[in-house]
């Protein structure tokens, strides 16, 4: 969605010069107009860092994190230190998606109302929900896996030393 804004294209009604009328409108500074211009903005550069989070869960090479971090350099520090902004990270946007999504099904059966904000319709404002919702629902739970595989993968293993 971001993506199409960016090259010039209109979703949900609203053109990429629109977004970033309407941010310029909301007070944003240069560089972030800059970044919205190129696509970029702060959910997608923390879902960059959280799709980072989530491979480090997985894959083998998440596990020699704590040696990666020079300010800890020669201290014993648990392998487990990734887990505390993953279990954050699920707690929270698991729940916000799956109850988003839920807010989103009854606003599609018109149960509740959703406001338009600065969509033109009410309709194109749903359409966003159900996209920015479904992706912190699918993402919340997917974090929610890695971190139960990794704590489960890494509840034996002894404290980072530099032998690893």
């Amino acid at each position: 969605m971001k993506q199409i804004w960016a090259f010039g294209g209109t979703f949900a009604g609203i053109s990429g010069a629109e977004m970033r009328a309407i941010s310029k409108r909301n007070g944003a500074s240069g560089i972030w107009l800059t970044l919205e211009s190129w696509g970029l903005d702060a959910t997608m550069l923390l879902a960059a860092l959280g799709v980072f989070l989530l491979w480090g869960l997985v894959r083998p090479w998440g596990q020699v994190f704590p040696r990666w971090t020079p300010f800890l350099h020669g201290r014993r520090v648990p392998r487990r230190l990734p887990l505390a902004p993953a279990l954050i990270g699920a707690a929270t946007l698991a729940p916000y998606g799956v109850f988003g999504l839920g807010y989103a099904t009854l606003a599609t059966m018109d149960v509740v109302t959703i406001r338009s904000g600065d969509f033109h319709s009410p309709q194109d404002a749903l359409l966003v929900t159900w996209i920015g919702m479904a992706a912190f629902a699918v993402y919340g739970c997917a974090l929610t896996v890695a971190a139960r595989s990794y704590w489960v993968r890494t509840r034996h293993l002894p404290a980072d030393t530099d032998s690893v």
